[in-house]
């Protein structure tokens, strides 16, 4: 029975901007800093604290752009997620529960069911297996669990409603 933590795997958060000032946002990379990932019995269950977010900077083009946000920008990005974005929602309690995982070679499928409490959902996710490394991405559109995308400035400023979740776990 593999587990795994955020001290050998990743689970990062990808946000896209939009709205007419969207030059002047960024396209974030956000990373859960506390969760488990069970695989038993031939399922997936995981535990996401989403109160456990770290801001790893703004990306450009699909790749990380160091010094680009401050410290206070980074504590602003911090308190509209957990104030705003997760204002009726137990962030903490993040749970994903997936009974069965079909394995096609190099290609793992499978269907289950995402909690963000109080609304859950079922998802499909593949998870693609290279060398010594699993991965797997997920679009979560977030009105689907309740939770209104950022907006500021009378919506000229916002995130999409579609976020990418990415999980990395070593694979042998």
């Amino acid at each position: 029975m593999p587990t795994w933590t955020q001290a050998d795997a990743t689970c990062e958060i990808f946000t896209y901007k939009a709205g007419l000032l969207s030059a002047v946002g960024h396209d974030l990379l956000l990373k859960c800093t506390k969760f488990t990932l069970t695989l038993e019995d031939g399922g997936i269950h995981g535990d996401f604290d989403g109160s456990a977010i770290e801001v790893v900077g703004a990306m450009k083009h699909g790749h990380l752009e160091p010094g680009t946000l401050s410290e206070k920008d980074r504590r602003d990005i911090l308190d509209n997620i957990r104030n705003h974005v997760f204002k009726r929602h137990d962030q903490a309690a993040i749970h994903f529960e997936c009974d069965e995982v079909e394995e096609h070679g190099e290609l793992l499928e499978g269907e289950g069911t995402l909690t963000i409490p109080p609304n859950q959902h079922d998802i499909t996710f593949e998870v693609h297996v290279e060398d010594d490394r699993a991965l797997c991405k997920v679009k979560l559109h977030q009105p689907d669990w309740g939770i209104k995308p950022f907006s500021a400035l009378m919506g000229t400023l916002k995130i999409q409603p579609d976020i990418e979740i990415r999980v990395t776990v070593p694979w042998s």
